[in-house]
């Protein structure tokens, strides 16, 4: 017997979906509202002699790879600079014009203050307000510190790509990290004005850190459900079929159902049962970056598929050379099956080493301070 709660959704959503967007523009509203307060009570209660760090664009949706960056982010910032004080604001904030986010804080903004911006695919032209958050910070404050955490890029109209470039460079305070070397080459070409290194995904400096001695069992696939999806989902479940005669098949996804708020409140928490569950399988199966990550933080083999775009099997060429026999690219679904077959008749100690932690954010601070001293 179907619910009131789905027969309102089926048969009178002319109605239900006109008042649920209303009341989630209200509620966002509100919420940006109190962030532009808290805005204004960091000026009133300024204090000269403190320097402060504004993480922008922190996550703002249920997807734990990105929430994963979020948490790394925010660690690194409290081991790095414990004698800042840290403000964090979604990109949907900074770039709301009603309460003029960006006069106040161009306002509060001093010589001696560091803008960070949240690592991912946002330097782009698909949506989102994260690469209209960069250009709007850099346009008003061209002057000002800013480290770009890790970004994929990727525009599909050239005048955008073009707007994109005539912003940055104007940021000569900027280091500008690039996440895979395809993002790489396109930010030397594109910011010849500022500084450019490649960096990995800082959710890598969570591979080495835990250690499990869980029986392994079976194969997790985690797949994403969006547009950068490239197999059917009927492809998927055929490699399913075949793969379930190697060992027992498991279906996940990095994205789970519940309120980014809530997960906030207990990322640590979401963030390791992530990890720990992907401990208990003998392979994992995925399409997404920081499925890949977490199964390597979780020492567990990893077998990827392509999607629709450069980001998940370039994001893997860090791996080469580091983690071999723990990594596997594909070109098709066929092969996922002779890869998957070898792993399981494979021994492995399940340790990886923090390569990524040592190599690259130990050092990155220092990598960085050039660019406050310019």
């Amino acid at each position: 017997m179907i619910s009131l709660k789905q027969f309102i959704k089926t048969y009178l959503w002319f109605i239900y979906r006109p008042i649920l967007n209303r009341y989630r523009e209200k509620k966002k509203y509100n919420f940006i509202k109190k962030d532009i307060l808290r805005l204004q009570s960091i000026k009133e209660s300024f204090n000269n002699n403190q320097p402060y760090i504004y993480y922008l664009g922190i996550t703002a949706h249920s997807n734990l790879g990105d929430m994963g960056q979020y948490y790394c982010i925010s660690k690194w910032i409290k081991e790095n600079y414990p004698n800042y004080s840290l403000i964090e604001f979604e990109a949907d904030t900074v770039v709301d014009h009603r309460f003029d986010f960006i006069d106040k804080f161009k306002e509060l903004y001093r010589a001696q203050d560091i803008i960070i911006f949240q690592s991912g695919y946002t330097t782009q032209d698909l949506g989102g307000s994260h690469e209209y958050m960069h250009r709007l910070v850099i346009d008003n404050i061209p002057n000002a510190n800013i480290l770009m955490m890790p970004q994929t890029i990727y525009f599909k109209e050239e005048k955008n790509k073009i707007r994109t470039s005539k912003s940055y460079n104007q940021a000569r305070h900027m280091l500008f990290l690039a996440r895979d070397f395809i993002s790489y080459k396109m930010a030397r070409n594109m910011f010849p004005d500022i500084t450019v290194e490649a960096y990995p995904d800082i959710v890598t400096t969570l591979i080495g850190e835990y250690n499990f001695s869980y029986k392994r069992k079976g194969i997790c696939f985690c797949l994403r459900n969006d547009g950068e999806k490239l197999y059917s989902t009927n492809e998927l479940i055929d490699l399913q079929s075949k793969i379930e005669k190697i060992s027992p098949v498991t279906v996940t996804d990095t994205t789970i159902n519940k309120s980014y708020k809530k997960i906030r409140k207990h990322l640590q928490y979401h963030i390791e049962k992530q990890i720990e569950e992907f401990a208990h399988y003998e392979i994992v199966i995925t399409d997404r970056y920081h499925g890949t990550i977490y199964a390597l933080a979780a020492n567990t083999p990893v077998i990827i598929l392509k999607t629709n775009d450069h980001k998940v099997i370039t994001g893997a060429d860090w791996f080469k050379g580091i983690y071999d026999k723990y990594v596997y690219t594909t070109n098709s679904l066929n092969e996922v099956v002779e890869i998957a077959k070898r792993i399981i008749n494979e021994h492995f100690d399940y340790k990886l080493s923090p390569y990524f932690k040592q190599q690259y954010y130990d050092k990155l601070k220092g990598e960085f301070q050039p660019q406050l001293n310019r």
